[in-house]
């Protein structure tokens, strides 16, 4: 077949346009520019599993796996301008097309799970009708495309453009799939004449804190002054009385928004550290919706997020609420629903909470960052990796596989990790109880990490085979048993709700008055909300942190968890590596070691936006979840490790 060319006219995707842009962005003078992309591409390969059939590409770098669609391979490529850049064309050529011939349909991904119940059936793949009985090809182009903006990996506002490349396209009707020998984009841009420039580059770091934290958070501030890091403390207070900057926004949130927003354009501030529990600085809350009226609904959930994400991709303010409702990252139950609000999810900003609820916390927290900064480097404790974790979830939800979930992501932490000692604690080994916990932990370990089941109370796994007796567990009350003192490791945790920030005796009272006796239910249809344990004072993962030894840091969800099981795209790799949850903690991990980013804020930042790079968050609902459930607890500005 000759090239055909196709001028395809760019969507864009991510963000609507907000009033109000940048001054130091203007588009006036701007000249046009091209860049290409191309790829040459093997024909595919085609294997029959379990009644479907499955196709591989090697030269693909992940699949297509938004639930009920056929899962695909895809190349995604993601490319960088100044923030600002306008995509004003895509030109797609592309040479032979070859046709194959299928016995069986295309195996359809499944939805991420949550928690492992009893008599939970399989997890079978379900065809969304709309794709698998409609006589056209799928995807409908070859290419689609998202923008976005954020920091770069030099921490430099940068408009992102992110091309997902469909190298076979399927018919399911005529089982019929179509592959390209090569594939070209042509890219025509326009770059700002005057990219994005802040006012002074007065600040590195701002934390913002409730009030009363203000004078027992001035050790800190002298301790980052003093090792480089220029930090400026501002009360809730000055923000909403507008002592630096005019007040902006409808809400507390939304003021808090504004106002790093300014200090971004003012001062240029990277790091921004919240100080202050949920209430003292407000969390924002996200609509995106799971399982609406299910046993595991969840119609909201705390996100920081949100004080991240400053600019969309033309740099206009990404206000999350691009429909004006006062409902943030609006994304509406059930399945097949578009997202309301047009979220960018890049960080603009390195944003971490330290959730403190007493004056008492606060004044540890700040010993213990000032104590590893300045104690850390060169210890030999610092040097260990521990992994916990067992078998999270039954084979008979695999789809023909058996492998410990758990086990599978910590020893890929290890991997990625090859000059730490690693320190298994797997139920396998049959050494996971929680005095080994405790005593491994307590020797000292630079990193820790739990993947498996959560709540906002415990951590815990299952042995192979057994979902009924919890035999590794560690609780809320093990942090305050452990001995680490001066050892503080960086703490990632793979569960539901362990970092759920806004947790609250309260929710006792108000479950018991909305669900009546129902409140302790607990059935194939009903999950009672008192087993969500949302009424204890602190989360798990907090704690983690808060208490006088323990970790430093801890990354993990606010909301119900994602989880790939399986094989089901049936290329050897288990699934809970190739997205959600796994993919989001082990690459951590890499980010860390391999691209040798050493700020926690920056290293966490940089998982996040790769995930956007990677996986479609702006039409799979679950893989938005991920990256907004998840929260940072520590100073956003600290250095792994140590300062040398």
């Amino acid at each position: 077949m000759p090239i055909i060319a196709v001028l395809a006219t760019l969507l864009m995707i991510a963000g609507s346009i907000q009033a109000g842009p940048i001054t130091t962005i203007d588009h006036v003078k701007s000249t046009q520019a091209t860049t290409k992309i191309s790829y040459q591409f093997s024909l595919p390969g085609i294997e029959d599993n379990n009644g479907f059939t499955s196709v591989q590409l090697k030269e693909a770098t992940s699949s297509r796996n938004i639930p009920g669609e056929p899962i695909l391979p895809i190349i995604m490529r993601t490319l960088e301008f100044p923030l600002g850049t306008r995509i004003t064309g895509i030109q797609c050529a592309f040479g032979e097309i070859n046709d194959l011939h299928l016995a069986q349909k295309i195996t359809a991904a499944v939805k991420p799970v949550t928690e492992q119940t009893d008599n939970q059936p399989m997890q079978q793949p379900v065809q969304d009708e709309k794709i698998y009985s409609t006589d056209q090809l799928f995807p409908a182009n070859w290419y689609s495309c998202r923008l976005t903006g954020g920091l770069n990996t030099d921490n430099i506002l940068t408009t992102f453009l992110t091309i997902q490349i469909n190298p076979v396209r399927y018919n399911p009707v005529k089982d019929l799939l179509e592959s390209a020998s090569d594939i070209t984009l042509t890219i025509t841009y326009e770059q700002p004449t005057h990219p994005f420039t802040p006012l002074t580059d007065a600040y590195d770091m701002i934390i913002i804190a409730y009030d009363p934290y203000a004078s027992l958070l001035q050790p800190l501030v002298t301790h980052k002054n003093n090792h480089g890091v220029q930090t400026k403390l501002v009360n809730i207070s000055d923000i909403t009385k507008g002592t630096y900057f005019p007040v902006e926004g409808n809400t507390i949130q939304e003021n808090i928004k504004y106002f790093i927003k300014n200090a971004k354009e003012s001062w240029n501030v990277t790091y921004v550290m919240l100080v202050g529990n949920y209430k003292q600085v407000p969390v924002q809350y996200s609509y995106l919706e799971t399982d609406t009226g299910g046993r595991y609904q969840e119609l909201k959930f705390a996100t920081d997020l949100y004080y991240a994400d400053l600019y969309d991709a033309t740099g206009n303010f990404s206000s999350w609420d691009t429909n004006n409702n006062d409902k943030v990252a609006e994304w509406p139950y059930p399945e097949g629903h578009a997202q309301v609000d047009i979220v960018d999810l890049v960080p603009d900003v390195h944003v971490s909470r330290l959730a403190c609820m007493f004056k008492a916390e606060v004044k540890t927290m700040v010993q213990k960052i000032i104590t590893y900064e300045t104690t850390a480097a060169g210890k030999a404790w610092f040097n260990t990796l521990i992994g916990i974790g067992g078998d999270t979830f039954d084979k008979s939800m695999e789809g023909g596989t058996d492998y410990n979930e758990g086990e599978v992501c910590t020893e890929k932490a290890m991997e990625l990790m090859p000059e730490f000692t690693p320190i298994k604690l797997w139920m396998s080994l049959g050494n996971l109880t929680t005095d080994t916990m405790k005593t491994q932990v307590s020797n000292g370990c630079g990193f820790l990490y739990f993947s498996g089941h959560g709540n906002p109370r415990s951590w815990g796994t299952h042995n192979n085979g057994d979902y009924v007796n919890w035999t590794g567990r560690f609780e809320n009350k093990n942090f305050y048993q452990l001995q680490n003192k001066n050892m503080y490791p960086i703490l990632f945790v793979g569960g539901c709700h362990n970092s759920e920030v806004d947790v609250t005796p309260m929710n006792f009272i108000k479950g018991l008055l909305t669900e009546k006796l129902r409140y302790f239910a607990i059935n194939e249809t009903y999950f009672g909300s008192y087993y969500l344990y949302n009424w204890v004072p602190q989360c798990w993962s907090w704690v983690s942190v808060s208490v006088p030894n323990g970790a430093i840091a801890s990354i993990g969800s606010a909301g119900f968890g994602c989880v790939s099981i399986g094989d089901f795209n049936h290329n050897g790799i288990p699934d809970c590596l190739e997205g959600y949850d796994g993919w989001f903690e082990t690459q951590f991990f890499r980010i860390y070691h391999d691209e040798h980013v050493n700020v926690l804020g920056q290293t966490y930042d940089q998982v996040v936006t790769n995930y956007v790079h990677t996986f479609p968050v702006d039409t799979n609902r679950y893989d938005a979840k991920v990256l907004e459930t998840h929260i940072l607890f520590g100073d956003p500005s600290l250095v792994i490790g140590g300062y040398a």
